[in-house]
């Protein structure tokens, strides 16, 4: 089966590209789409749903993108501080929820209740914190997120969303099926100052966050799932 790895990283072009990949990092995604001989065993068969924590969220501000890696600091300040006062949730468990879904539509599995979460991210760790009794567990991790910004020709900003889902065979602790969803500019950006995009308790970063989460979900089921 062909593998086909991809860098994830929050983009945010130009000058702006490097800063946020020391923000959100970078980790490789590997596609590896669920085979039929592994869809036709779930049926019947227990998966467990654990998310990860997600990697920082980071606003990638004008003025602090001209001071280089000494703006990093104000960037994760402000994205942690929307967080908090935005209220604004990493989207990997309802991403996670809709992809276990899902497999019991579409192959028979069943989904145990509760979904967990594993403080780090190799498959031993992810499959001890899983529901106990799984024989797959379906992994899934907000890779990268946050608010970038396009600098030129002028300052257009953005809502970035990456995530990675594994399915880990509980027994082996082997990644049977892999996939991310890694979304390139698309056009929507917002034409505005950031004081206009985070306005309203974030409304529009809410919105174009789910909307990305929704997109996220349609390239997971595509290119994990196979359907």
């Amino acid at each position: 089966m062909t593998r086909r790895p991809r860098a994830a990283c929050l983009r945010a072009g130009i000058a702006a590209a490097a800063a946020a990949a020391a923000l959100a990092g970078c980790t490789t995604i590997s596609t590896t789409p669920m085979s039929d001989a592994l869809a036709t065993q779930l049926r019947g068969q227990d998966v467990a749903i654990v998310t990860l924590p997600p990697s920082t969220f980071s606003v990638v501000l004008t003025h602090a993108v001209a001071l280089g890696p000494l703006g990093i600091p104000e960037m994760v300040a402000e994205g942690r501080r929307v967080l908090a006062d935005d209220h604004i949730v990493d989207p990997a468990d309802t991403i996670a929820t809709v992809l276990g879904d899902a497999m019991a539509g579409q192959h028979g599995a069943v989904v145990l209740a509760p979904h967990a979460t594993s403080p780090r991210d190799e498959p031993a760790a992810i499959v001890a914190a899983a529901a106990r009794g799984a024989r797959y567990v379906l992994a899934v991790g907000t890779v990268s997120w946050g608010v970038g910004n396009l600098p030129m020709p002028r300052s257009n900003y953005f809502v970035s969303y990456v995530a990675r889902a594994r399915l880990i065979d509980a027994r082996t602790h082997t990644v049977v099926a892999e996939a991310g969803c890694m979304q390139p500019q698309d056009g929507s950006e917002f034409n505005g100052a950031y004081a206009d995009l985070s306005a309203d308790n974030g409304r529009l970063i809410k919105t174009e966050l789910a909307a990305r989460a929704d997109r996220c979900i349609h390239f997971l089921q595509r290119d994990l799932l196979a359907i």
